[in-house]
């Protein structure tokens, strides 16, 4: 006799994966929540405001706190009893950037060139909606805007995220930016699908993207994107300048070219190659074709 699978038996039959597969270990995931808890705007926590940043009851807030505190990764004031990330956090981001066989392969090619443009060179990576930052290579001069290694900026509103974006197929840009908070945070900032679309649009038609001030009031942006031997984006190549020194047809025409040749230079060791672009937007701008850029 056949075997009749019920729907609840399929349910149970069903892989479990994420947070409910029985490899989830549920206090590893508590303990890294309370070292999240800490950024910018909650640079020293007391263990009530750990617990309510959390969600964790009292009790296990303690726990998990006094074990991150013996470890080294938090600091405890004797005075205030308030707690503080540690510098032993450190090891864990840049264990990362020591170990990203990307980050070696690109460096002499960000060296380079920020030797040719004299700029402010980065390597970003896509994590999640965001591009982070992992390598750096800065600039003489002095510059308004400045971000750190392990910097997290929203795809949507930023040159190498566009950039990233626009090596994808048209589904995967439509679902990242369906799953992005949309945030204006200057007057420029494009917060809307489909005029991001167009924007990714000629981005996959110019090889690079370009962003005027959407993130951070005075900045412009362009960046290309870093493709493996699959063709599928990696990474980007971004070079920041501020709008008191450049225009956007200088950045245009004077750092396109350096951001693709060097995105390029990189996807070669990955063993990438430029994609045909036809294939991303299809019907949207004529590949070969360069579209007017945009200030807002």
């Amino acid at each position: 006799m056949p075997d009749i699978l019920t729907a609840d038996a399929a349910v149970a039959r069903k892989p479990r994966t994420g947070r409910d597969s029985p490899l989830f270990v549920g206090s590893l995931e508590k303990g890294l929540r309370v070292l999240s808890a800490f950024d910018e705007t909650h640079r020293t926590l007391r263990l009530t405001e750990i617990a309510g940043e959390t969600g964790l009851d009292k009790s296990a807030a303690q726990r998990f706190t006094h074990t991150l505190y013996q470890l080294g990764y938090l600091r405890k004031d004797p005075k205030t009893k308030h707690y503080s990330l540690a510098p032993k956090v450190l090891e864990l981001g840049f264990t990362y950037l020591r170990t990203d066989a990307l980050v070696e392969r690109a460096t002499p090619f960000l060296m380079e060139a920020n030797r040719e443009s004299e700029e402010t060179v980065n390597l970003t990576e896509l994590d999640g909606t965001e591009v982070v930052y992992v390598a750096r290579v800065p600039s003489r001069h002095v510059i308004s805007v400045d971000v750190i290694l392990g910097t997290w900026l929203p795809a949507y509103c930023s040159a190498p995220g566009r950039a990233i974006l626009s090596a994808l197929p048209e589904a995967e840009a439509r679902a990242l930016l369906a799953a992005s908070e949309m945030v204006r945070y200057t007057p420029h900032t494009i917060a809307d699908t489909g005029h991001l679309m167009e924007e990714i649009a000629k981005a996959t038609a110019d090889g690079f993207a370009i962003t005027v001030e959407e993130h951070y009031v005075g900045d412009l942006s362009i960046a290309a994107p870093v493709l493996d031997f699959s063709g599928r984006p990696v990474a980007a190549v971004n070079i920041a300048v501020p709008t008191g020194r450049w225009t956007v047809d200088r950045m245009r025409r004077q750092l396109g070219p350096i951001v693709k040749r060097t995105a390029a230079e990189i996807s070669r060791t990955e063993g990438g190659q430029q994609p045909d672009r036809s294939t991303h937007f299809p019907g949207r701008i004529a590949v070969g074709r360069r579209a007017p850029s945009k200030a807002a």
